[in-house]
């Protein structure tokens, strides 16, 4: 046996009791104590004190209290919103700290109202986990309408939860973010985006940006380990000069940090005079998105109509996009003009790493289209080690050295 000498077994001694109270604090925590000064409300699925009504009183305290607070909810319960407690939220807008643990509980729009579900504002910090966002609606005339289901200016934390079946309108104007709209700090971890939806209608310059997600210009958003499924950005109408729908999955002006997610069956719609539809899996306006052990696969975008024309229906391009590890395959474009049935390059730079491009149809409605696998318009399209083939009608327009 080994002998400390005396100095070194007060050390060790003050060590040892240092390790206890850390793993004091973090039992309290995941006991649902949490730190000091922190309150813990739990809220049943009914009764006095419970149900909706509840949740929302248990956000309006906690906004009026300092310091971190943490709502539980009732495993299993849906809380139903049926009536709008701000200008377009079913919920406070959160301006404080605060997480919402779910346990598998959903809280959903019940009315014919329309209203998004939780919206947070700039300096607050949410974390909702295990929790289902579901059917909140934004409908708006003139202004932009942001965010169907959650809209972010401040800092949002999503685990183990769905975001589904929200929408975005815009009635005579734009539309962006049918599930969240981020401008600010958020990070999906273990998260499914299902089912959500962007629509605009017009007659001007109009656009429906990102059924499932839109990172707007000042928006950092991470993704991890969950999917994008069947998303949708409709745009309906005419203009004397263009109207877009684009990203029915994901859209992007910011930065974007994708990995081990699929983003599937999504699709970017532009019907009537002079449509333009692109990027039915994601759309790149502007800003970087690196992707990684992702995979793109089976979205569509289409437009018809005079003058209409579709582009990527996998994805559309115009910032600073990587693909690393991650396949693009069986997406289709179709319209009086079709171009790449798996990737539109519009400008900037495109790097595909390890990827694989196949199984891609780009369908024009007087014939083939163009770039079946890949098109660039414009820009930099950088392959490495990447394999495109079995496209339709072609695989590259033009030339890409390693296509």
């Amino acid at each position: 046996m080994r002998v400390l000498a005396p100095g070194r077994r007060e050390a060790r001694r003050q060590h040892v009791l240092r390790v206890a109270v850390a793993g004091s604090t973090l039992a309290g925590f995941l006991a649902g104590t949490g730190p000091a000064g922190a309150d813990t409300v739990s809220v049943a699925c009914g009764g006095p004190g419970g149900g909706a009504a509840g949740l929302v009183d248990a956000i309006s305290q906690a906004n009026g209290r300092a310091g971190p607070d943490t709502i539980d909810l009732t495993a299993g319960c849906t809380y139903v919103l049926t009536s709008a407690v701000s200008a377009d939220n079913g919920l406070p807008v959160v301006t404080g700290q605060l997480t919402v643990r779910g346990h598998g509980a959903t809280v959903k729009r019940g009315a014919a109202a329309a209203f998004r579900i939780l919206e947070v504002a700039p300096g607050a910090e949410v974390a909702l986990d295990q929790i289902a966002v579901v059917g909140g609606l934004v409908s708006l005339s003139g202004p932009t309408a942001f965010g169907g289901g959650i809209l972010n200016g401040g800092t949002l934390t999503v685990t183990r939860s769905e975001i589904r079946d929200n929408e975005v309108k815009g009635t005579g104007s734009s539309a962006g973010g049918g599930g969240i709209a981020n401008n600010g700090t958020a990070t999906l971890d273990d998260t499914v985006l299902r089912g959500n939806r962007a629509s605009a209608t017009g007659t001007a310059i109009f656009a429906a940006v990102g059924g499932a997600v839109l990172n707007r210009d000042a928006g950092t958003m991470t993704i991890t380990g969950g999917a994008v499924l069947d998303g949708t950005a409709v745009s309906r109408g005419s203009s004397p000069f263009i109207f877009i729908a684009s990203a029915g999955g994901v859209g992007n002006s910011g930065a974007i940090t994708v990995s081990d997610t699929r983003i599937a069956g999504n699709r970017a719609a532009a019907v009537g005079l002079r449509g333009q539809a692109g990027g039915g899996g994601v759309s790149v306006a502007n800003g970087t998105v690196t992707l990684t052990g992702s995979a793109v696969h089976g979205n569509t975008a289409f437009a018809t109509g005079e003058g209409a024309a579709a582009h990527g229906g996998g994805l559309e391009n115009s910032g600073q996009t990587k693909l690393v590890a991650t396949p693009v395959r069986d997406n289709r474009v179709s319209g009086p003009v079709a171009q790449g049935g798996g990737i539109f390059n519009v400008r900037n730079r495109l790097v595909i790493l390890d990827g694989k491009v196949t199984g891609n149809v780009a369908n024009a409605e007087s014939g083939p289209g163009q770039g079946g696998g890949i098109y660039a318009e414009a820009g930099l399209v950088v392959l490495r080690r990447t394999d495109v083939f079995a496209n339709q009608p072609d695989d590259c327009v033009p030339s890409i050295p390693g296509c």
